[in-house]
């Protein structure tokens, strides 16, 4: 597998020359893709599926959002752009942060609910190196949907890109931490969300889980308080998972900083996170090779539209 990673690299090209023998030429619309329009993707690269999990306004599309912007002002946490085939998905949601929407304030549009899962894309090459490519597909499944799978087991096991996941971020909103009257809710809705996907077994091996506090500007302005209340949070969540989740890890990050001495140090929260999301990590590493094993094509979410290729051509009579 190491000695072909360079050779797929050199190939990730976003978009190829047809050859002589296609009939016609696929035109992407560049909106949020589905899963089927990212079979054209995931048949011919490896790719990373990081998962952003959590309630409504916790933060999902804005994060979305910073890191789309950050590419457009340049490399970033290692990575240069080197195309998506859902720009305009990616351009729908960055609007309300754009001056040309004649808001006041930053706003995100929020994920619009759906039945399934959304994806969008990034190719990125490295910035240093070997200049490799990497193919990054970011799930946007509405916070609605989220919350139904977390109140009930049969609507979680619904979720089955979940299972392909290489990274499932579970967002603790930091608005909600931040007010008195709401901040034991932000921490129920984390914890009960990813209880239910490990007691559905969602969680694939070698997965790796993140709790990531959002909107950490808003808690620090709202003061010592709020900042004991994230640390004893961030303690009842290692307290309750750490057996289960062996690797979980920890963030803070504010994905829209404002204007202050601190935007670069929450840039480089947001850098560093994305990049331990897109790296691609051996199972082995993870649990030492031990215990059984599901088939290799588990949790490769590359390998899923060669999955349902041939279970169509089964299919066929």
């Amino acid at each position: 597998m190491a000695e072909a990673a360079p050779a797929i690299a050199e190939e990730g090209d976003v978009a190829t020359a047809p050859s002589e023998a296609q009939a016609a030429v696929d035109v992407f619309a560049g909106n949020e893709m589905s899963a089927a329009e990212t079979e054209d993707i995931t048949l011919r690269w490896p790719t990373q599926l990081i998962v952003l999990a959590g309630a409504e306004y916790s933060g999902k599309s804005t994060m979305l959002t910073a890191i789309y912007e950050h590419f457009g002002r340049g490399s970033f946490a290692g990575f240069d752009f080197a195309g998506s085939r859902s720009l305009i998905g990616f351009e729908k949601i960055c609007h309300a942060n754009r001056v040309a929407s004649g808001g006041t304030r930053p706003t995100t549009e929020r994920t619009i609910p759906s039945d399934e899962a959304g994806y969008y894309h990034l190719a990125l090459r490295e910035t240093f190196g070997k200049r490799r490519r990497r193919q990054v597909l970011f799930s946007a499944l509405s916070g609605e949907l989220y919350g139904w799978a977390r109140d009930s087991r049969e609507d979680c096991e619904k979720l089955t890109f979940l299972r392909r996941a290489n990274a499932i971020v579970v967002l603790v909103d930091g608005e909600k931490l931040a007010n008195l009257e709401t901040r034991v809710n932000a921490y129920a809705d984390a914890a009960s969300l990813l209880d239910v996907l490990l007691d559905a077994q969602m969680v694939p091996p070698g997965c790796q889980v993140e709790f990531v506090f959002s909107k950490l500007d808003r808690i620090r302005a709202a003061g010592e308080s709020a900042l004991a209340f994230l640390k004893q949070t961030q303690e009842k969540l290692e307290t309750k998972f750490r057996v289960r989740v062996p690797q979980l890890v920890f963030r803070e990050i504010a994905a829209r900083p404002g204007p202050s001495n601190e935007v670069e140090e929450l840039a480089n929260g947001l850098a560093s996170a994305f990049a331990t999301w897109v790296e691609p990590q051996s199972r082995a590493n993870v649990d030492g090779g031990r215990g059984p094993q599901p088939p290799s094509d588990a949790r490769e979410f590359s390998k899923f539209g060669w999955r349902r290729a041939e279970e169509g051509k089964r299919a066929k009579p």
